[in-house]
């Protein structure tokens, strides 16, 4: 006990299945939410998808830090830095709305899927910890 691989493999059922509803949760209602963007629906109107994205995307971040103490300076935590930092952007540029969440999309999906040793090197360590 003790080893972290060891401690992984022990959690990884209930770890793993949780973090795939968490992540469909909120790639499902970001996409309703990027689509009613796309299609200029009134954003009052979009409330409905902005909070849950929100919330799942604050519940997946909760659940990342829970999992790896060093995630937020991990690759895969700077990438969804960036993400946040692209929506935020929107209260600066509004107008850039549309191309501004698509790119936070990308970001978010490339920041999931790159290779292991991306998404876990450590800026803080200059190596995976």
């Amino acid at each position: 006990m003790g080893n972290n691989e060891t401690d992984h493999k022990k959690r990884s059922g209930w770890s793993k299945a949780f973090d795939i509803f968490l992540r469909s949760c909120h790639i499902g209602t970001a996409s309703v939410l990027l689509g009613g963007v796309v299609l200029m629906v009134p954003f009052e109107r979009l409330l409905i998808w902005h909070y849950p994205t929100i919330a799942t995307g604050c519940a997946l971040i909760i659940f990342n830090i829970y999992k790896c103490r060093h995630w937020l300076y991990q690759g895969s935590g700077l990438m969804a830095e960036l993400h946040i930092a692209l929506f935020w952007a929107v209260h600066v540029k509004p107008e850039l709305m549309a191309p501004l969440f698509a790119t936070a999309l990308t970001v978010g999906v490339i920041g999931s899927h790159m290779p292991g040793a991306l998404r876990h090197w450590s800026l803080v360590h200059g190596r995976i910890p």
